[in-house]
């Protein structure tokens, strides 16, 4: 998760960005649940098809 008051080097410099960081860290994730119904067996198989034909290349 990129915030703006990390640098690229990822140093924590000041009091409010330790406790942003320690927020962020101690936040569990959401996890975002797949309906494995909404994905047919034929439409599998088509992306499939069309993965290998753009791997081919």
């Amino acid at each position: 998760m990129a915030t703006s008051s990390f640098t690229k080097d990822f140093t924590l410099n000041s009091k409010k960005v330790v406790a942003s960081f320690e927020k962020i860290m101690s936040t569990p994730t959401n996890k975002v649940r797949i309906d494995r119904t909404l994905t047919s067996p034929e439409r599998k198989r088509r992306c499939e098809i069309r993965l290998k034909q753009i791997l081919s290349r």
